[in-house]
């Protein structure tokens, strides 16, 4: 495949994740036991709610494809947009669905309790501030004064920027004022701002980060989450399950047999990196390198609660503490939901 037919292709996963304005582009009934269940409640699909991105396809590509044990449970797995996440999570249509720890805080303190079944994303070191080849900003330090695109303002990645930039380098940051004024910018516009001096630096991870640092010959100047887990002493989880008090009363022991098997789902993505991510990909060789390459900078915790995994989601509470986005940094006992996994 060329390069420019590469290209395209990122170009469209890019804007597929940018602009997708409807819920699930898929969704797969499941069912270890065959399509004549009843559709009483307690028969019913348990219905998984994650983000459109295709390293979620990769975390949940066995469950899909028949390679793990559901334990006679029929699971409704459902692909969400970015745009439509927050919905997703707030209107309860779902059984689980993955959220931001942060979110889950804020919106407990609004009357919207949910219980978190598993990790969901662990940042190793995938959120990175890049800079253009030749440009004069070398160190974090050099940012003062700086313009730096960032894809959301409430975003993950930017709870880790502005911690880090505190913490570490004593500089505030924010859109309207700060020592680094803070962008808000497509991820799909990000590199051509950057070459038009607009911007001068850019908080990147995942897809628009290989682009950056594979095509444009962009170079970080700031590994941003692994500098946050290394003051907090555990990387930072991103993203979470949860299920919602309801659904764990009634359905208790179908949310237990979900959860292994997304940890079986999860394991054999691992063990089968290059296989999965081919999959994937869709034989689009392109796509197949980069989701090989994110294995180094991420896992994949769907299915997991471990002791880590628990550190990783309280460190991103410290953060948002510290930046004022919560008012405490709750007792992670009170979100474990019963049917979670033991560490």
């Amino acid at each position: 495949m060329s390069a420019s037919v590469r290209t395209r292709s990122f170009r469209f996963l890019l804007a597929r994740a940018a602009s997708a304005a409807v819920l699930a582009s898929s969704a797969l009934c499941l069912a270890a036991c065959g399509s004549g269940a009843t559709a009483d409640a307690k028969n019913a699909p348990i219905t998984i709610a994650v983000l459109d991105d295709p390293t979620r396809h990769m975390a949940f590509w066995a469950l899909e494809h028949g390679k793990v044990d559901l334990g006679g449970v029929q699971i409704k797995l459902v692909y969400v947009p970015t745009q439509t996440a927050q919905q997703a999570y707030q209107s309860e249509q779902y059984d689980i669905v993955e959220a931001s720890p942060v979110a889950v805080a804020l919106a407990a303190t609004k009357g919207l309790n949910t219980r978190i079944l598993t990790a969901g994303i662990q940042d190793l070191d995938a959120t990175v501030v890049d800079v253009s080849a030749g440009s004069s900003i070398r160190y974090p330090q050099d940012m003062r004064g700086q313009t730096i695109a960032i894809s959301s303002p409430t975003g993950s990645s930017t709870t880790e920027l502005q911690y880090v930039l505190q913490k570490g380098y004593g500089l505030t940051s924010g859109e309207q004022s700060g020592d680094v004024k803070l962008q808000v910018t497509p991820p799909d516009a990000t590199l051509g701002l950057m070459k038009q001096g607009a911007v001068h630096a850019a908080v990147e991870l995942n897809l628009p980060r290989y682009l950056a640092e594979h095509q444009a010959g962009d170079q970080p100047i700031l590994h941003v989450s692994k500098t946050a887990g290394e003051e907090l002493g555990a990387a930072p989880v991103q993203t979470v399950l949860v299920t919602y008090p309801s659904v764990e009363t009634s359905r208790a022991g179908d949310l237990a047999k979900v959860v292994k098997a997304m940890q079986e789902s999860t394991a054999y993505a691992d063990d089968h990196k290059a296989a999965v991510a081919q999959a994937v990909a869709n034989g689009n060789s392109g796509t197949a390198a980069y989701l090989t390459w994110w294995w180094s900078t991420s896992d994949l915790r769907f299915g997991s609660l471990t002791s880590n995994d628990v550190a990783g989601i309280s460190a991103f509470w410290t953060m948002a503490h510290a930046l004022g986005q919560l008012s405490t940094v709750p007792r992670f006992n009170s979100f474990r939901s019963s049917a979670a996994p033991s560490s």
